[in-house]
């Protein structure tokens, strides 16, 4: 088997993990196990701990986001087609890191916190940049706006999970509630 195929399947194996966290936040090992379809020993031999494994789930979510921030292109790309591909990149991820951001734990772990604050302000910057641009109302924060496309598509991941929307659907539903509040009007 080539590293990348094992890079693929452990990939793989810590998604499934970060979906079974975030489907019951105090999953047992045995449950995580059984919701990530392997065994006990299995999730001991790759993760190590409860507490190993719930620090590898946290930091991947981590990298993920800086992947999807990186891939729109949110430090350089035009606003909107950024944004765009911020939303698609984004929902994929959207309940396993809002689990992230919702458990107190992370208060305990500063590279953690650190790397969220770092996300923070760095998509913070986007929408300033919007703004400066004339993309993007001047009259809200731009921490609101960032907060406010988190709640958008996390309120997405909801929806398509209750059933009421189709996954392909979420850009343009996020899009469509957030940018047409936050474009700026010429005169106003």
């Amino acid at each position: 088997m080539e590293v990348s195929e094992i890079d693929e399947e452990r990939e793989d194996l810590v998604q499934r993990v970060a979906n079974a966290l975030s489907a019951n936040h105090g999953a047992s090992t045995g449950e995580i196990a059984a919701a990530a379809d392997v065994s006990r020993a299995t999730l001991h031999r790759v993760f190590g701990s409860r507490e190993d494994l719930v620090a590898t789930v946290y930091g991947w979510l981590l990298e993920q986001c800086d992947r999807i921030f990186d891939g729109s292109g949110i430090d350089q790309a035009p606003v909107l087609e950024a944004f765009d591909r911020l939303v698609e990149g984004s929902y994929p991820i959207a309940q396993s890191y809002w689990m992230l951001i919702a458990k107190p734990e992370l208060d305990n772990v500063p590279e953690f916190q650190q790397g969220m604050a770092d996300q923070d302000s760095r998509l913070e910057k986007f929408f300033a940049r919007g703004q400066a641009e004339g993309v993007f109302r001047p009259d809200m924060s731009p921490r609101w706006l960032a907060y406010s496309l988190g709640g958008q598509i996390m309120s997405a991941w909801y929806l398509v999970e209750d059933g009421y929307a189709g996954a392909l659907e979420v850009p343009r539903l996020v899009r469509a509630a957030v940018i047409e509040g936050v474009l700026a009007r010429p005169g106003g």
